[in-house]
């Protein structure tokens, strides 16, 4: 008995079985970065073809797949995908990160009273997967043919089953409701979007069919395994973390810093800085995806011409504060804590003392954990529940010095979470799902392990406040507050 997890992210394919013990069976993964077609500027799309190829690829390396009793997926938030009445992709895949509906968003916001009355549960940005269906709409020369829009979850789970269908989570950047669970009906109807198009929504864990026999032959998956409707990729990391409790939070170090914390209500934001998403046993997550995260390091490292592990031992050598440099992370604009598309990397107060691989590197690092504090206060803030407890995980984990960063900058216990793959919180939903008497908690004292814990230290944290103020001065003074 097996419980299977797949995770479709930006950069690869992932999947993985846990037993009944809560163990780990099989790991496989394959990179998919080269899948991205970035054709136009603001442009961000991905062949499903193609994707599905992949996934299959990743399941032929795995060799007990027939033992799988119950499996769910996640992949990419905000993507969209319009496919035919027999689930056939009509257009490529828009990703998160594809920004060209920017015309929609002006669209949406002039048209919908209501889509600006829930800003401050999800604020407008191109990054939705709504203005992109609207997009779609707009500019795809064959779209009455369109029977469906689906995120790419929705598609896997329907590769798998036969069934379109989507939770509350995968939808939340299509506008369903984080208090009704409901799509956000005149606010399509505004925008002339028929309901029609959107998938049924079915509840997180549920079960929404089976593995087919035609899915069984091209995955190797047990065909009659059960499929959980899952969760997007970053949500099921979170899973993963074990930051199922109120007041524990996940800080996904990816491509994107992400930051999660568990909430049990959904409060608005008035600011419109954070996000809600729907989240397992009636919880929410708030918090955000920001623009921080691995991408600059990697950039960094390759113009400097060292691995990111050798800038680490470099950054390790260079006091806290970095001698006065700052440095913004976000190169491409930001999602949150401030919604500002023209804010750009930079680097400020270089002096010849401060002037070095070792400086620039620790600058970026520090700059991720200043956006992750901004998260964290604004959430504090906003649901009068401070965030308790910090567990990082992604491959920006790995690194011991941005995880020590972490701790100092928000004065909190930063706990490293082993393997908290999206792909685990899948196979952890799953497992959730087929042996309904075991709690998500329970399922997590199983599966979780943590690899070390980081205390903050009080004269760093000191440092870091005054650091963090300049930050946040410098960013406004460059790019503005909008």
């Amino acid at each position: 008995m097996a419980f299977l997890g797949i995770d479709v992210g930006s950069s690869s394919v992932k999947a993985q079985t846990i037993d009944e013990n809560g163990k780990q069976v099989e790991f496989a993964s394959q990179d998919v970065l080269n899948l991205i077609n970035r054709s136009k500027p603001t442009w961000a799309e991905r062949d499903p073809a193609a994707l599905w190829r992949a996934v299959r690829a990743v399941l032929s390396t795995m060799k007990r797949l027939d033992e799988v009793e119950a499996l769910s997926v996640a992949a990419t938030s905000g993507s969209v995908l319009a496919v035919n009445g027999k689930l056939r992709p009509l257009s490529p895949i828009l990703l998160y990160s594809d920004k060209r509906a920017q015309a929609e968003v002006s669209y949406i916001r002039e048209k919908s009273a209501d889509a600006l009355a829930y800003e401050p549960f999800l604020p407008l940005d191109a990054s939705l997967a709504t203005p992109k269906i609207l997009w779609l709409k707009r500019n795809m020369a064959n779209f009455s043919e369109v029977q469906t829009v689906l995120n790419e979850t929705d598609y896997i789970q329907a590769k798998l089953t036969g069934e379109a269908r989507t939770s509350p989570s995968i939808a939340g950047k299509a506008h369903v409701d984080v208090r009704s669970g409901r799509y956000l009906e005149r606010m399509f109807a505004d925008i002339g979007i028929p309901l029609a198009l959107l998938p049924r929504i079915q509840p997180i864990g549920s079960v929404l069919g089976t593995v087919t026999k035609s899915a069984s032959l091209e995955t190797g998956i047990a065909a009659g395994a059960e499929v959980a409707n899952g969760l997007t990729d970053a949500t099921a990391a979170d899973l993963a973390s074990g930051a199922i409790a109120e007041g524990q939070v996940n800080i996904s170090i990816g491509t994107s810093l992400v930051t999660h914390a568990v909430t049990r209500a959904a409060l608005p934001d008035y600011d419109k800085r954070i996000y809600y998403k729907s989240y397992v046993d009636g919880r929410f997550v708030a918090g955000g995806a920001t623009d921080a995260g691995t991408l600059p390091l990697a950039n960094l490292a390759r113009f400097l011409g060292k691995s990111v592990q050798e800038l680490d031992s470099l950054a390790g050598e260079v006091p806290p504060a970095c001698d006065g440099l700052i440095a913004q992370p976000q190169w491409i604009g930001s999602r949150i804590p401030f919604h500002n598309p023209k804010i750009r990397g930079f680097f400020v107060g270089l002096t010849d003392r401060n002037l070095s691989a070792g400086h620039l590197h620790r600058s970026l690092l520090e700059g991720n954990a200043f956006v992750a504090k901004q998260v964290l206060d604004i959430v504090g803030h906003v649901t009068g529940s401070e965030p308790k407890e910090l567990r990082t995980s992604g491959g920006g984990s790995s690194s011991d010095i941005q995880n020590q960063i972490i701790a100092d900058v928000t004065g909190k216990t930063v706990t490293v979470v082993e393997n908290a793959e999206a792909s685990l919180g899948c196979a952890m939903l799953a497992f959730h799902s087929s042996k309904k008497n075991l709690s998500l908690e329970e399922i997590a004292n199983l599966t979780v392990a943590n690899r070390r814990s980081f205390q903050p230290n009080q004269d760093a944290y000191t440092l870091y406040q005054k650091a963090l103020a300049k930050f946040v001065s410098a960013t406004f003074a460059l790019y503005g507050n909008t």
